[in-house]
């Protein structure tokens, strides 16, 4: 005996029944080096084009984590996050109508094993052992995709015979209260899905899938099999009573469950809930589960095994003789004896015409129906196509490129030759590819490795380049290090923890930037104590008076500009601008950002008139005149996962991200429109950038070597 689990769904779209539409959608993914599942996906709208943007979002999550190379967890994990910032990045656009929040339930289903994702608000049931429960997706999983931060709560489940967990839109609590609720889907499965769905058809939206859990004999011939909603030989109203055939999703067998030592570990937290099966009783259970000789009876039972001791062919005839009829008894029978009163044989005839009418007129309804849907998928590729190329908008563009490609994938699937169809593929993956704007760098051209020519342990956490030397700050050692960007001499520490300049004593230090040009600027160094220093090249390390500096909550970055210098206080969500003075920053602080500004997650910080931040989550952000402006990223093919350093490039009114997840780095507009990203198989452990405008020169500290690049446009 096996357990394999079997899914059944039905959804309500604006008043008509369907197996799917625009609340579920299910996807299969099938691949040669892991085991087949199949990924059911039920959305909850909020705000006014929730409807419209959830059936979308349910779209591009399936996609996502079918062509994504990770586990399956990871895969469907990055899939919700990549939609949720896609949805955040259409929430920044819109007015405050038209913005959207999409609650998700996603189930990977393998044989008896389900991975559950939830976000957001929808209705998750779990019945084990005559117990139910409500699944609740906790704190970190409440936000629904496209509002705020959200980390999917992702739960693996191996169910037991008799098991079922159910996912539905909230509204069956506003027809039944949580009791009512609670004892039709204590009932067998058979009984409870019938009942749910005769109560929920009416409704103008709604969706629902179920997954239960079977126990399969493996001896069992094919033709014996379990009939629960398995194959149309038998209908559906036998199974769920009340519910026509053509409306109950008939679902097919679920793979074997994928092993999950062969995968990578999926970025959310997995927990996992492992049930045995149920125990059997001799007798009425105390859990509620009838009993049948001796053994846990789920209320899900086989059809008794013919009986293959007996013939299978009648014979003789039960019905009796019409009296127009007259046996013959003597005499040769005839070849053919036909009674037309016979309604079998009418049935029999009605059968073979209706098979002759469908074989002579079924084939040219297929072939034009299909030629009318290809038609339809061509059209609305096309019209995409045109939209992409006239918006001026590089999100809406790529929005619109990637929906021509997927209607025009389809179109081949129907028809492969379909020329016009792979015209419009190539064309929106050539357009995608050129947004895409991917520049790999390789190889990167070493200048050191400071391990080899540092004492101890060595961690950069920043890094400049002025005046010829590159500067790095590694708070393992507590020091400042100095390199000529050329590598034509050996790395040397400049600036180190304990030391007394001017009669200062130094503590470890923090943050550093560079003010002024490159032959009269100077290296300004922030320490714990929040004591401040100049390094000018070729000198010794100088204290410099810094007013107030009780004033900051935190300090989280230093920058400077114009001459003035800047503190990031993420704790404080602001930014200290402190003006030149004679001696030092000797003036009174004041904060250039508006009170409700949010840094609270912000990690890293450059200026350059405008305030460009980035957090903690990956989103980077933009402050002008003390307000919030747009930074977007529009265009860009999929979010930044883990932002490590930022940094702005005056002369080319360029921003450098440093995207430590992905390996990249990501270069946009001073207005926050994606324009390149520079990769490369070498960016393993990258730790910081800096960018030599001068001289056209990218350098990255990757691990501990300091590495360059030069800079493609």
């Amino acid at each position: 005996m096996t357990l394999n689990t079997w899914v059944a769904r039905f959804v309500v779209d604006h008043g008509k029944v369907t197996e799917e539409g625009g609340r579920i959608r299910s996807f299969q993914r099938r691949r040669l080096d892991e085991p087949d599942v199949d990924l059911y996906v039920l959305h909850e709208p909020e705000g006014g084009k929730g409807e419209e943007l959830g059936a979308q979002a349910l779209d591009a999550i399936g996609r996502l984590f079918l062509n994504d190379r990770l586990s399956l967890t990871g895969a469907l994990t990055r899939a919700l996050n990549d939609t949720h910032s896609t949805l955040q990045d259409w929430n920044r656009r819109s007015v405050p109508r038209d913005q959207v929040g999409i609650g998700i339930v996603a189930a990977l289903v393998g044989g008896n094993v389900v991975y559950l994702a939830q976000a957001g608000p929808c209705l998750v049931l779990m019945r084990h052992n005559g117990r139910l429960v409500r699944l609740d997706p906790g704190e970190a999983g409440s936000q629904s995709l496209g509002a705020g931060s959200i980390e999917p709560s992702v739960r693996r489940m191996e169910l037991a015979e008799g098991d079922l967990v159910l996912a539905a839109s909230p509204a069956l609590l506003q027809i039944l209260d949580e009791p009512t609720l609670a004892e039709i889907v204590s009932r067998p499965t058979e009984d409870a899905l019938p009942e749910l769905y005769l109560l929920t058809r009416d409704l103008e939206s709604f969706g629902l899938f179920a997954i239960t859990c079977l126990e399969e004999d493996e001896d069992k011939p094919a033709e014996a099999a379990e009939p629960y909603m398995t194959t149309p030989i038998t209908p559906a109203s036998q199974v769920a009573p009340g519910i026509p055939d053509e409306v109950w999703a008939k679902p097919e067998a679920s793979p074997l469950p994928p092993p999950s030592a062969v995968h990578d570990e999926p970025r959310t937290q997995v927990h996992s809930t492992t049930w045995a099966p149920v125990p059997a009783y001799p007798g009425p259970s105390g859990n509620g589960v009838a009993t049948k000789d001796g053994a846990a009876d789920s209320g899900l039972v086989a059809p008794r095994p013919v009986d293959i001791s007996r013939p299978l062919v009648n014979l003789r005839n039960d019905r009796l003789a019409g009296r127009n009829e007259y046996a013959r008894t003597t005499g040769a029978a005839g070849k053919f004896n036909f009674n037309f009163n016979d309604a079998r044989l009418l049935w029999i005839a009605a059968a073979i015409a209706i098979v002759l009418v469908m074989f002579m007129f079924v084939p040219d309804l297929v072939r034009e129906g299909r030629t009318q849907t290809v038609g339809e998928l061509l059209t609305a590729a096309q019209t995409n196509l045109n939209a992409a190329a006239n918006e001026d908008d590089p999100a809406q563009r790529r929005f619109y490129l990637e929906e021509t490609r997927r209607l025009a994938a389809e179109a081949l699937r129907l028809e492969q030759e379909n020329v016009t169809a792979t015209e419009l593929h190539a064309q929106a993956t050539g357009g995608l590819q050129t947004m895409d704007a991917i520049f790999d760098v390789s190889p990167l051209t070493p200048i050191t490795t400071l391990s080899r020519q540092i004492t101890g342990d060595v961690d950069v956490k920043s890094m400049t380049i002025d005046g010829g030397f590159a500067y790095m700050l590694d708070g393992a050692g507590g020091r400042i290090i100095s390199v000529p960007a050329n590598g034509s001499a050996a790395p040397s520490v400049i600036f180190r923890e304990g030391e007394t300049y001017g009669g200062a004593p130094a503590k470890k230090p923090t943050h550093m930037t560079w003010q002024g040009d490159d032959q009269s600027g100077r290296l300004l160094i922030l320490d714990a104590d929040r004591k401040l220093f100049e390094l000018r090249p070729g000198t010794q390390p100088a204290p410099l008076p810094l007013r107030r500096t009780s004033a900051w909550t935190s300090v989280d970055g230093l920058a400077a500009y114009d001459g003035n210098l800047y503190i990031l206080d993420a704790a404080g969500s602001q930014v200290h601008r402190y003006l030149p003075a004679v001696q030092g920053f000797d003036s009174e602080p004041t904060t250039i950002l508006s009170r409700h500004s949010d840094l609270a997650s912000s990690v890293s910080f450059a200026v350059d008139g405008d305030i460009f931040v980035i957090y903690k989550n990956g989103r980077a952000g933009r402050f002008s005149n003390g307000e919030a402006a747009p930074f977007n990223l529009g265009g860009i093919d999929r979010p930044i996962g883990t932002a490590i350093d930022i940094e702005v490039v005056a002369p080319a009114e360029e921003v450098y991200i440093a995207d430590s997840a992905n390996k990249r780095v990501v270069i946009a507009g001073k207005d926050g429109n994606f324009r390149r990203q520079l990769v490369s198989n070498e960016f393993t452990d990258l730790r910081t950038i800096a960018v030599d405008a001068s001289g056209a020169q990218l350098y990255l500290i990757v691990g501990d070597q300091l590495m360059t690049a030069p800079i493609v446009r």
